[in-house]
């Protein structure tokens, strides 16, 4: 059988369920995440898109507001914007007056952003020490099952402590905790539950005592996890487009590629994401759309698969030029 990767690590079940009883404190979490990241004040939530709805609203966005996205920006990212303001994307996304500005796969192409800016890095590993908010922004937010592929958990980083003061505020306000938990977990298992969770978690975003177990666990890993996202880049980069800098301390869970490699090799190699376009900034911040074939480094991959695709597309590339 084909050893097959998407662009982000699987969460499993059986870890989330025996790191259940630890019963550990959201408290206890957000200072773990702020040792190892002193840039900022954390503020745990159940997902990162109930994380983006706090920060739109903390903002001051409302219905009439005007936010810009990434022109390919995902469902759920349109979904939680849409509950507070209207999402604006391509030459209309100017009028905006604030932006979500997506870091693409932990890729920082844009920088001194307006202050206003959501910067949403949701795959993004950071290592430990790494700056906060690297385009300049008020927010930042991961999704952890992206990063260190845990069941569930959202962070949101803000740049002023009184700001975060706030986020928790509002955050007690609302529902959440362990029965939309236990939808997502059986989501894993029945794929049309899904739909129930993502139907609600927009306006929810509390985490249950039953999901921090397994979210610290999974953070006491995170430097052996950035230890070998490391040994993978090194393996992949001198395939990367050559338009890239390479990162230094946010990693990616992929590597970008601009090859034209049939889809049945793809297939063959197990690359599931296959082909995604990929946004190119210049100095002007202007940006361009590649189409670019991503090769996944993350947790999940070992060195003899990706040994193994570097093996297979250079053959490809030798005998198209032959």
């Amino acid at each position: 059988m084909i050893e097959s990767h998407f662009l982000w690590p699987k969460s499993h079940i059986l870890d989330a369920l025996i790191s259940a009883p630890k019963f550990i404190s959201v408290a206890v979490i957000e200072e773990e995440l702020s040792r190892l990241f002193p840039g900022g004040y954390p503020v745990l939530f159940s997902s990162a898109r109930a994380a983006l709805v706090l920060a739109l609203i903390e903002s001051g966005m409302v219905r009439e507001s005007l936010v810009g996205i990434f022109p390919y920006a995902s469902h759920c990212v349109l979904d939680a914007i849409a509950r507070v303001a209207t999402p604006l994307s391509g030459p209309t996304a100017k009028l905006a007056s604030l932006r979500v500005v997506y870091h693409q796969w932990g890729y920082v192409q844009e920088t001194d952003l307006p202050s206003n800016t959501i910067e949403d890095c949701v795959d993004t590993l950071c290592i430990p020490g790494a700056t906060l908010f690297p385009g300049g922004g008020r927010f930042e937010i991961w999704s952890l099952p992206k990063i260190v592929g845990t069941s569930s958990g959202g962070v949101l980083w803000c740049r002023e402590k009184e700001t975060a003061v706030t986020i928790r505020s509002l955050l007690e306000k609302r529902g959440g905790g362990l029965f939309p938990w236990i939808i997502r977990l059986l989501a894993k298992k029945y794929p049309r539950v899904y739909g129930y969770w993502q139907g609600a978690e927009g306006s929810l975003g509390n985490v249950s005592r039953l999901q921090t177990g397994e979210i610290l666990a999974a953070i006491y890993k995170w430097k052996e996890i950035v230890a070998d996202r490391q040994a993978k880049l090194n393996i992949v980069w001198s395939l990367a487009v050559d338009w890239l800098q390479r990162p230094i301390d946010r990693l990616p869970p992929v590597v970008p590629l601009e090859r034209d490699i049939p889809e049945t090799i793809i297939h063959e190699l197990g690359i599931a994401s296959g082909y995604r376009m990929m946004e190119r900034f210049n100095q002007e911040t202007e940006h361009t759309m590649f189409k670019t074939l991503l090769i996944p480094i993350h947790q999940d991959t070992s060195s003899l698969w990706l040994e193994e695709i570097i093996r297979r597309l250079d053959s490809h590339k030798r005998l198209v030029k032959e």
